[in-house]
Order: structure tokens, then sequence, then C-alpha cells
């Protein structure tokens, strides 16, 4: 086993490939030939395996859960992704605007995937907790914090979540996968403390076909703020690209005040719009995530 002082898969590609294959089963060689794939097609992995194995793209449907529970391609998606230097950008964003707190603050991670996220914030002493449906990733993720030595609460069932318990809540590429945006925002802002704020990135627009289990009927969300002002949260800053932005539940001590990044944001959505009607507009953004794939072994 590796010293937990060196237990680091996201610059290690040979502990994320061994780590990969206890859950998988494959061997580490066949691993990191998938990774490199994922790496230089991004989505490429989920797509072909949908297209063997799933049913129509972009439309919600037993194919579609049947798909996430059968497959393991999302496992080599979201290992490349974590790597990408887009994906470490937002996420050291979003943890230097909770350090605007001044306090260690009680956060939840939904759909995390293989548990990155909650690894990053448990690492700057914020109490951590998971959410993700039970499989491959949850398994995942329950060995990467084992062997990262942090200690983080999960729950794979939502029920189970505490109403009104957190400070903080990220949820980074997981709207444009679920059949009802609307119920899941109500319900991460329920999960909120009064004050609370929620962290949220969701490429509805990408309706690509690297991208076949984003829904093309969440397109209508594409630049929307509606989605979050009926869940009651209030825009209060984010980046101008939407990675993230950040919304937050009335009440409490303290509320934030909206800066001038909302401007931006709110500026940034009107391009965004465009989503609801084509996504081939939103095709360079694709692109500069392969641009940004990390090299292996880097």
């Amino acid at each position: 086993m590796n010293n937990r002082n060196d237990f680091d898969p996201l610059r290690n590609i040979d502990q994320m490939a061994e780590l990969i294959g206890e859950i998988t089963g494959e061997t580490p060689a066949v691993v990191i030939e998938r990774l490199e794939i994922e790496r230089r097609h991004p989505g490429r992995t989920v797509a072909e395996d949908f297209a063997k194995n799933g049913g129509p793209r972009y439309e919600w449907g037993r194919h579609l859960e049947k798909f996430y529970n059968s497959t393991n391609a999302f496992i080599y998606e979201l290992a490349i992704w974590n790597r990408n230097n887009l994906k470490a950008q937002m996420r050291r964003w979003t943890i230097r605007h909770m350090a605007l707190q001044k306090r260690p603050l009680k956060a939840l991670s939904v759909g995390d995937g293989l548990g990155f996220d909650c690894l990053h914030l448990a690492h700057k002493q914020h109490e951590v907790t998971y959410f993700e449906l039970a499989g491959l990733s949850e398994r995942f993720a329950r060995a990467l914090f084992e062997r990262s030595g942090v200690t983080i609460e999960m729950f794979t069932d939502p029920h189970a979540v505490p109403v009104g318990a957190f400070d903080a809540i990220t949820c980074f590429d997981v709207l444009e996968h679920v059949p009802d945006p609307i119920a899941m925002v109500k319900t991460l802002a329920s999960w909120l403390k009064p004050g609370g704020m929620l962290y949220v990135s969701a490429p509805f627009y990408m309706i690509l076909p690297w991208y076949p289990t984003h829904l093309r009927a969440n397109r209508r969300f594409s630049g929307s703020l509606d989605l979050y002002r009926q869940a009651d949260l209030r825009l209060v800053g984010g980046q101008f690209t939407w990675y993230p932005i950040v919304v937050q539940k009335p009440g409490g001590v303290s509320s934030e005040q909206p800066t001038k990044a909302s401007s931006l944001v709110r500026f940034s959505g009107i391009v965004q719009r465009l989503g609801r009607m084509a996504a081939w507009p939103f095709f360079p953004i694709h692109i500069l995530r392969r641009l940004n794939n990390r090299k292996i072994g880097k």
C-alpha cells in the first residue's frame, strides 16, 4: 500500500491505474491504455460504450438507467476530466471563494463521482460529505478516501441526507444528466442552511455526440437563472464561464451581496441561451477540453 503522504492519483498515473483496476478488474496496462484513449478523445469512452449498449441518445428512460448501472466507462471519463486543467481551475476557484468565509465549512459534494472534489475540500480542513448513487464511482471514492487518510461521510440514498445541514454544496456537471433539474435544485436548496451557498456548473448546451447522456429536454435551462430562482436561490457570484456560478439561500447571520461577477454571469448567460436552439456553436468548448487534458504521466 502507498504511503498516504505520497498518494495522489491525479498526479501519479500508476496509482490511478491501480485504483481503477481494483474497481473494474482490468490490468493496469489496460487501464492506462484506456485512459490515454480518453485523454486524446474526450467523451469517446462513454460514447462508444453507449452506442453498443445504450439506446436513444440525449433521452431519459430505462435504457439510460440500465446503462449507468452496467458501464465502467464513466470511471475513465471522470478520471481524465479530474486531471483536466479546466476542472482543476474550477476546483481552485471554488476553494478560494469558500475561503472568504474565513472558517471551515460543513460542505456537501453532490455527484462528485470519483470523489476528488471532496478530497480537495477535506485537505482545506472543511467538514465534507459525499453524495453519489451507489456504483463503481462510489466504490472508487471509498477506496480513494481510505487510502488518502481522510474522514468523509458518504451517502448513497438522497433521503438519508440531512435537511438544512450544510453551509455549502458543490454540484458540478450533474444537472444536465437528471430528468428533473427543477426538482433536483429544490432538493439541493433544502439541504442548505439559511445563508448557505450552492456552487453549480451544468453545461446544458453540450448536446453533442461525445455526451450521449446529456438530456436534450434540459437544453431549455441553458443560461437560465430561473432554475435557481424557483428554489428561492439568489445569484451572488461566479465565473464568467458559469464554471461555476454561486447561488445563495436566504437567511443566515450574514448574506453575500451580489458582486460585479454576478453581472458578468448574467451577461454570459445570454450567450449560453443559444444552446437552447443549437449545440454545435459550442463545439469549441469540446476542443478546449481536449487541449486542457494533461498528458498521461504528467
